[in-house]
């Protein structure tokens, strides 16, 4: 299946879906803190290329759905992984997530998109 995935056309190096894992009983801490993001953490992301960035939560289980769009997703990812309020965030954020890797983004292969 990963091999037919990798040669979709649908693929695009401008759009990117992963999902988080956020501990249940923390949903109400998780979701309030991100009505109150950092200006500084804004301001890093749309410097970095990110754009139409949003996240969706299925409640019952804590699952996030993160997807945005960039002229190049790669460079955007690791532009903000150099972002130093971007370090102090995902330290904040990091009490949220399931335990061991569920703060880390779960990238998605992309096989379907209509423009």
């Amino acid at each position: 299946m990963t091999d037919r995935l990798s040669t979709s056309a649908a693929r695009s190096p401008q759009r990117a879906c992963f999902l988080l894992r956020v501990r249940p009983e923390l949903l109400p801490e998780y979701v309030e803190a991100h009505q109150h993001v950092w200006e500084s953490m804004r301001e890093a992301l749309s410097r970095s290329g990110w754009r139409r960035y949003s996240l969706f939560l299925r409640t019952e289980d804590g699952l996030v759905v993160g997807y945005f769009e960039s002229d190049d997703v790669i460079a955007a990812m690791a532009a903000m992984d150099r972002e130093e309020v971007n370090a102090r965030w995902q330290a904040e954020m990091a009490q949220y997530f399931v335990p061991p890797n569920g703060g880390a983004p779960e990238l998605l292969d992309e096989y379907f998109h209509l423009a």
